[in-house]
């Protein structure tokens, strides 16, 4: 247990975040720009999301809210399934869509909204790499997902 604590705990590297991630903020970190970072993997998210799911009418949390809703897709409104459609009943697939909706929504309104919106100076290193965690794993669930229309 104690190999997991202090100086030989696990290190999350940069280049391991998703590809969408680290290629859209590579250049501004380098340059101590994590502030800016952030904001700009929040935005290639969302692009990336709007072409996965053809939709310029929705951005950021509110169109990973509705793709993720385990409701079936309707005309014009697709989804994104992690797990098979039809497991749509089962408590697993419902925890899983609902929990990434969730997250999707607080990650883009307390992380980018907050980056993008309000005044600020850079955010120390080790929390705009936390930040940026988190939109990897959003960018991972949208790359992953199987796109479901009507």
């Amino acid at each position: 247990m104690d190999a997991n604590l202090g100086e030989s705990s696990p290190v999350l590297s940069a280049g391991s975040l998703h590809p969408w991630i680290w290629e859209s903020c590579q250049t501004l970190w380098s340059t101590g720009h994590y502030r800016e970072a952030v904001g700009s993997a929040a935005r290639v998210l969302n692009a990336k999301a709007q072409q996965k799911l053809d939709r310029r009418d929705l951005s950021g949390w509110k169109l990973l809210m509705n793709a993720f809703q385990a409701k079936p897709p309707v005309a014009g409104e697709p989804r994104l399934r992690l797990m098979p459609t039809e497991l749509s009943d089962n408590d697993t697939f419902v925890s899983l869509h609902d929990g990434t909706r969730a997250l999707a929504q607080g990650a883009f309104r307390s992380l980018r909204n907050v980056v993008s919106h309000e005044e600020g100076g850079e955010p120390e290193e080790h929390i705009a790499l936390e930040q940026l965690a988190v939109f990897s794993v959003l960018a991972r669930r949208v790359d992953d997902a199987e796109l479901v229309t009507a």
